[in-house]
């Protein structure tokens, strides 16, 4: 349905206001921009924040361009708890509509828990090869996991997939109110280890030279990261390769200081998410795409392109 912008900027305003509907303007119409489309946006773009954040802050502690919170298991381990809730038919009445929200935040936080651990028990230095490999190795594991449990439930398969292909559709407002101020809160604290993280990209020995603990700060930041991801997953599903094209591309064109690129990784990692979102919804109308898919299909052949160019370097 399309409506006119002014329309969409006029019913925002007098929300936001706290002004009565001036009646140009059909209920109908006002009731979508505010309960459906704007809310939508917003979450989108808290979304693509906060995924590019979390990507920045993995690529930088791990100094590896294609690290992410998705490579050490985070979105597998969400998923897993999600299938079990979606699959399983479980339902909370006192978490209500945060039961799959819960599980996979839930589930997400153990996985990366589980990925520190026995990369500590194996490597006490927690080198970032270690950490990567041993994230890859539980992410498998999960999503064998999650592909087992999804063929002992054909009649939740479909619902499962779409989940786990990420949308924004039809979320409300609540999932903005729990993610917004969360956003918020754990970019400022990472930024707080602005200084730390520019040392680490030098290297865990260089690090450790110029006085930054390096065990220390490894394990809060990947938490920080972990919890970022985790939340957003848990909400709007599994959206992939944004925190991985995002910061790189921030980094290539304002540099490695991580005072200006957390910043515009909000910025324009939510940017992206609202055109990915856009184009989920208007490409092939008037399907609603999963939103997944569409980063997908947009970072895919970056993500060939950085591994390629590192391999060649002409």
């Amino acid at each position: 349905m399309f409506i006119p912008p002014i329309d969409c900027i006029i019913v925002i305003f007098q929300n936001i206001a706290g002004l009565p509907p001036d009646g140009s303007i059909s209920p109908v119409h006002a009731g979508i921009i505010w309960s459906l489309r704007f809310p939508r946006v917003l979450l989108a773009f808290i979304a693509g924040a906060a995924l590019s954040v979390s990507g920045a802050v993995m690529q930088s502690v791990l100094k590896n361009p294609l690290a992410s919170s998705f490579t050490l298991g985070v979105s597998s381990g969400a998923s897993l708890g999600a299938g079990l809730v979606i699959l399983g038919g479980f339902s909370l009445p006192f978490l209500g509509f945060l039961t799959v929200p819960g599980a996979g935040f839930a589930f997400s936080l153990i996985a990366i828990y589980a990925v520190m651990r026995f990369s500590r028990a194996i490597d006490s230095r927690l080198e970032n090869n270690t950490i990567i490999l041993t994230g890859m190795v539980f992410s498998l594991f999960i999503n064998a996991l999650l592909t087992l449990l999804s063929a002992l439930s054909k009649q939740e398969m479909n619902r499962l997939l779409f989940w786990q292909m990420g949308s924004f559709s039809l979320k409300g407002w609540q999932p903005v109110f729990i993610l917004a101020p969360m956003l918020a809160v754990l970019t400022l604290a990472i930024l707080f280890f602005s200084r730390e993280l520019d040392i680490l990209t030098f290297g865990d020995d260089e690090a450790s030279a110029m006085g930054v603990p390096v065990k220390r700060n490894k394990r809060i930041l990947i938490a920080l990261a972990s919890v970022l991801t985790g939340c957003t997953v848990s909400f709007v599903g599994v959206i992939g390769f944004l925190d991985l094209v995002v910061p790189h591309m921030i980094r290539k064109i304002l540099g490695p200081s991580h005072r200006t690129l957390i910043p515009f990784s909000v910025l324009a990692g939510g940017s992206f998410m609202v055109l990915a979102d856009l184009l989920a919804r208007t490409v092939i109308p008037p399907l609603d795409l999963p939103v997944g898919a569409i980063t997908a299909l947009l970072g895919a052949p970056f993500f060939a392109w950085i591994y390629f160019s590192r391999r060649n370097p002409l």
